[in-house]
């Protein structure tokens, strides 16, 4: 049985998770500037973790995974990203399955449907009652070939796709089916949206726009996240891979292969936001309209990723995603320090020992304590404008290799100054107040460590010197 070391923990943030409200008391807010898409309030304040039930623990079962959902919430995290609970059969591995209709028996513990079905509304009802929203996977592209629905409905498929049978997203009757089943699993389920795999690449637009108008008819107000980057069109909130560089001639094996953690490596946080550069579609960033939404995430990691590139260094995680005007994604395992090199992490257990090493162990708290900063300051972490290159980040002056940055909101700012290697181990920092709308300040205050800092100011910047920040770590300052 996994037992979470944050859970009975001071730094356990369970308490400070936005409280789940049902549909009828969530507010849709808009998500772009033409009205073509209402989203759930709560998707600003979402940190959304993925989780494949079959390797986060030991017993690969739904009763299973309700102390992961305990070590989540302590963590901070709102959001748990399902991977897919469909009939695998002989032949599928999960993402190749036989039909959203299904069900694996080995995670419900049971062959009978309607069981099932109950077994999977119980731990979305445990996650509710912990404050965790749940997005179901869901598959487009079609079946393993030993999928009875293939035989049963021959029409319904035309030409093979990933190792199956595909679907033929041309025969209404099949789109009908499909589209029922989808709203179905929804209202008995419980389930707060879906992350569509594949996607807009297979079913395309229309359908998901189908399944969120039917849904709300019937009081329910879902996320959908496209796997793939996306126009949007009304049908998808955001995407799976919100920050990529992906325009001209891309290829997601060889990003998986080899992950990237762009603004560590690649590009300047800010820079590239305020220019919309690898944001959003390979069309749109060659017409420069690129970071032009509302919403996107910073997926840390994801089940196709081949290599883990956390590896308890908390500037992946902090810096990117945590701190970034992003709704923050990583693959379960990450915050403890879970490696693996040469592998899909989709196929490699959890090890949940990891947190026995100390390094492993200070990693997840430290995680811990900068999602304890993003839940204690929502005014400036939830703050998502309608157009991203308009978030409330900008620039600090400071000798840092990586860019130094501010959030900021209501006369209070949050300044991460990130220390990448030892070449230095002070700086000197000057924040612009106009920037920051800094008006009147009093204090600045060392969040990690909770000292209070001496500074001076002018009419024009903030000035103060930063310490004690550990290689590959974050400084974090509260000015105020």
């Amino acid at each position: 049985m996994i037992k979470s070391f944050l859970a009975d923990s001071p730094l356990s943030n369970a308490g400070l998770l936005p409280k789940y409200l049902p549909d009828s008391d969530v507010r849709l807010i808009p998500n772009d500037s033409d009205g073509l898409l209402f989203t759930p309030e709560w998707l600003s304040e979402l940190v959304l973790v993925e989780v494949h039930a079959e390797t986060a623990t030991p017993e690969g079962t739904l009763d299973s995974l309700i102390p992961v959902l305990d070590h989540l919430a302590a963590l901070g995290v709102n959001g748990i990203w399902l991977t897919p609970i469909y009939e695998k059969g002989p032949d599928g591995n999960g993402y190749g399955n036989r039909g959203l209709h299904t069900l694996e028996p080995a995670l419900t513990g049971t062959d009978d449907t309607a069981s099932g079905w109950q077994k999977v509304k119980e731990f979305i009802d445990a996650a509710h009652s912990r404050n965790i929203r749940v997005l179901l996977d869901i598959i487009t592209w079609g079946t393993v070939f030993s999928a009875p629905l293939r035989k049963e409905y021959p029409d319904w498929f035309k030409g093979e796709a990933w190792g199956g049978a595909a679907f033929n997203w041309q025969n209404e009757e099949f789109r009908e089916w499909f589209t029922l089943n989808a709203v179905n699993n929804i209202l008995v389920t419980g389930a707060d949206g879906y992350r569509c795999d594949c996607e807009p690449g297979f079913a395309g637009y229309l359908i998901f726009a189908d399944i969120r108008t039917r849904l709300l008819a019937l009081g329910r107000k879902i996320v959908i996240i496209a796997e793939e980057s996306s126009e949007r069109r009304g049908s998808f909130d955001c995407e799976q891979d919100g920050v990529t560089g992906w325009v001209d001639g891309w290829n997601r094996g060889a990003q998986y292969k080899n992950p990237k953690a762009y603004y560590i490596d690649e590009c300047d946080i800010v820079d590239t936001i305020r220019s919309g550069k690898l944001h959003g579609s390979p069309a749109s960033q060659r017409e420069g309209r690129s970071g032009r939404d509302r919403f996107y995430t910073y997926c840390v990691s994801n089940h196709d990723f081949q290599r883990s590139i956390t590896n308890i260094n908390r500037l992946v995680i902090g810096y990117q995603a945590i701190f970034a005007p992003y709704i923050p994604l990583w693959y379960l395992g990450a915050e403890i320090g879970m490696y693996a090199e040469n592998k899909v992490i989709y196929f490699v257990p959890v090890d949940w020992s990891l947190i026995e090493r100390l390094e492993c162990r200070e990693f997840c708290e430290d995680v811990a304590r900068y999602l304890r900063i993003r839940r204690t300051y929502p005014e400036i972490f939830t703050e998502f404008p309608f157009d991203h290159r308009e978030s409330n980040i900008t620039p600090v002056e400071a000798d840092t290799i990586l860019r130094s940055y501010a959030r900021f909101a209501g006369g209070k700012a949050i300044i991460i100054v990130p220390r990448k290697d030892d070449t230095a181990d002070r700086f000197e920092v000057c924040v612009d107040r106009k920037e920051t709308g800094l008006s009147n300040v009093s204090s600045i205050t060392d969040l990690m460590t909770g000292k209070e800092l001496t500074f001076d100011s002018d009419d024009c910047n903030i000035r103060f010197t930063a310490r004690e920040i550990a290689v590959n770590s974050l400084g974090l300052y509260l000015i105020s």
